[in-house]
């Protein structure tokens, strides 16, 4: 069954307020690194310069899940993009680093709005048909992740520097906006909340089911982000490939990913559980191929068993959440969640390049244990 008419504007919307966030942050991504050693800065600037958005989704996602609570989901999301566009407006003409850092800090306060984007989808959706809305999100995700370098890198050789493609994120970023303003109606059945305080977020923990996927969640987040900040490491010194060669394969696994969650949305599942767990199992199994290839057409098939494996988590980890969360603290709970999504992507590429292993292929089949303990470990979640 697919998801009913009454929700395909909302949707809609909410895709390109996720999607336009995405893109804009990928537009930035593959021009940070040279415009960062325009000002001569040491290596540590520049990492911190590139883990400043995730730093501020983290503390802001659970602040604007909370609030979204409490004043509505549409406000909330309706300031953060107004806050997205000043944030690539400041970015567009920035010439030091102390403004690039701030432009990206703004940013990232602003993508805190990813919590109540899910928070509505939990509100206009029932259980059995939360995945096909949230596969919606995870598709907004990977337009964003697709679309972003690619337009980033072809504005910047352009020969204009990063104004282009900062203005072009905003200019998107302001369609998005107007979108939610015009297209988005508030959640009739929207869960109201208690007023913002960080003592609210930590409540969603008092339940032994929520702390357990909020850990399975950051177990995720740290594998996924040290494979996306090591991969193409892995294919230069595995395969020789250079850097267009490594944005065509980011490419492949995104578009692949992509059909995956668009499956899933025209689908119902009864076991939720399940589905994160044979997640689990497929992306574990992809990290144990990768540890052992050799040959380019073995690594493109290993990509696609990826692909499947982070399309079906990404789709029913969240959507697991929703579900179990109890009271009316869904917006709290989806903020909690993305925060620990952005502590993962801070911590994945510090462990993975502070590893004790001796290459990466070792280090992805710790990954694939990881993974395939995390879905072990799903057995005590049924007691639960």
């Amino acid at each position: 069954m697919s998801i009913e008419v009454s929700l395909k504007k909302p949707l809609l919307t909410l895709f390109l307020v996720v999607a336009t966030e995405l893109i804009g942050f990928g537009l930035i991504i593959p021009i940070l690194p040279q415009l960062a050693s325009q000002f001569a800065v040491k290596p540590i600037y520049i990492g911190l310069l590139m883990a400043s958005y995730s730093l501020a989704q983290f503390i802001a996602a659970p602040i604007l899940g909370g609030l979204s609570d409490t004043y509505g989901r549409k406000p909330i999301l309706i300031v953060s993009k107004i806050g997205s566009c000043a944030g690539y407006i400041m970015l567009a003409f920035s010439h030091s680093y102390v403004w690039f850092l701030a432009a990206r800090l703004l940013d990232g306060f602003s993508g805190g709005n990813i919590s109540a984007a899910r928070a509505y989808v939990a509100d206009v959706t029932t259980p059995e048909n939360r995945p096909k809305g949230m596969a919606v999100i995870g598709i907004a995700f990977g337009t964003g992740f697709i679309l972003g370098p690619a337009l980033g890198g072809f504005f910047y050789g352009l020969g204009k520097g990063h104004t282009p493609a900062a203005l072009v994120a905003a200019g998107l970023s302001f369609i998005a906006l107007l979108f939610t303003i015009f297209l988005l109606k508030e959640p009739p059945n929207r869960s109201k909340g208690e007023r913002r305080s960080w003592a609210a977020f930590v409540s969603v923990l008092n339940m032994p089911a929520i702390r357990y996927l909020f850990l399975i969640q950051l177990a995720y987040m740290i594998v996924f982000a040290g494979f996306e900040t090591t991969f193409s490491v892995f294919t230069h010194h595995t395969f020789g490939f250079d850097p267009k060669q490594n944005s065509l394969l980011f490419m492949y696994s995104g578009i692949l990913g992509l059909l995956v969650q668009g499956f899933i949305s025209r689908k119902s599942s009864k076991s939720i559980a399940g589905m994160v767990v044979t997640g689990f199992v497929v992306t574990a199994i992809s990290f144990a191929l990768l540890s052992q290839l050799t040959s380019f057409y073995g690594l493109l098939a290993t990509l696609a068993v990826f692909s499947i494996g982070i399309g079906i988590v990404n789709t029913y980890l969240p959507s697991l959440v929703s579900v179990t969360v109890k009271g009316n603290n869904e917006g709290k709970s989806m903020g909690v969640y993305e925060s620990i999504g952005s502590m993962g992507r801070i911590l994945g590429p510090a462990i993975a390049y502070l590893t004790i292993f001796s290459s990466l292929e070792q280090l992805y089949l710790v990954y694939a244990v990881v993974l395939a303990l995390g879905a072990m470990s799903f057995l005590w979640f049924k007691k639960v």
